[in-house]
């Protein structure tokens, strides 16, 4: 299966073959590298086509809905694609509209929906409402740097990673289970878990299932795998999943892309 982003739904049949004839004119197009749509999913169902994701610049959301129109079966294109320009003026607009963080310059970049925030504040308290209000616009993917707090060295910025459902999780002795879901901390929409759920069956001798592991114990993630750090040894150091810890996402809280709600938990920390 092709695709352009780590998850990309398809129906049989027809669709199937739609898809295959629309990823052939994108891959055509020489003003579409594949390296610019990396966080793009394409759905096709009965002739329409539904792009979501982000980009970094506003020629290829248009470009990429001229090319998929073009394809003979298209019957209609729904385009929810953002660039990264427009999300980093919705980002100032929020910071502006708050009353905690007016007060300050905060310059806001995006890169494929990824913001960093930048400024100084005069405390801890008022960085985080920095990133909570960043946090709070939808269409944000995480909020990967901060703005400095004065007379304080800069916070390191965050790792910007999506393991997603389904994934094999590998270890240096190889696979050792499955991404079920993921944590993330709604504060700045970060992955900061990951759910596994172990290979075996539980009971004597076995591995329990949904190890509950943080994305510091994670080396590589790639869209089908991830692998674990080479100091893991075994899922068996970490905890099971407590779900009153880390309690299913909100149905009205809308989860970054390329995340669906049942595949979210929130941390309550």
């Amino acid at each position: 299966m092709r695709n352009l982003a780590a998850d990309t739904h398809m129906r049989a049949g027809r669709s199937q073959d739609l898809f295959s004839r629309v990823w052939e004119a994108i891959e055509d197009d020489d003003s579409l590298r594949i390296s610019d749509l990396a966080s793009v999913t394409i759905a096709v169902r009965d002739g329409e086509v539904l792009l979501e994701g982000h980009l970094a610049g506003e020629f290829h959301r248009w470009r990429i809905e001229e090319v998929i129109r073009s394809v003979p079966g298209v019957a209609a294109v729904q385009n929810h694609l953002i660039v990264d320009r427009e999300l980093a003026v919705q980002v100032a607009q929020a910071l502006s509209d708050d009353q905690r963080t007016r007060p300050f310059i905060l310059p806001v970049g995006s890169f494929h929906g990824w913001v960093r925030l930048g400024g100084v504040v005069p405390s801890p308290e008022l960085q985080l409402a920095a990133e909570e209000v960043a946090g709070s616009v939808p269409s944000v993917r995480g909020v990967t740097a901060l703005p400095r707090v004065a007379g304080v060295d800069p916070t390191p910025p965050r790792r910007a990673v999506q393991p997603l459902a389904g994934a094999g999780v590998y270890g240096e002795d190889g696979p050792v289970g499955v991404v079920s879901r993921v944590v993330i901390a709604p504060r700045n929409r970060l992955v900061t878990h990951v759910v596994i759920g172990a290979l075996g069956v539980p009971g004597e001798g076995r591995e329990p299932l949904d190890k509950i592991v943080p994305i510091e114990a994670i080396d590589v993630v790639n869209p089908e795998s991830i692998f674990l750090m080479p100091n893991v040894s075994s899922l068996s150091e970490y905890p099971s999943l407590d779900p009153s810890e880390y309690p299913p996402a909100p149905p009205t809280w809308r989860p970054p892309y390329p995340y669906e709600a049942g595949a979210v938990r929130w941390s309550r920390r």
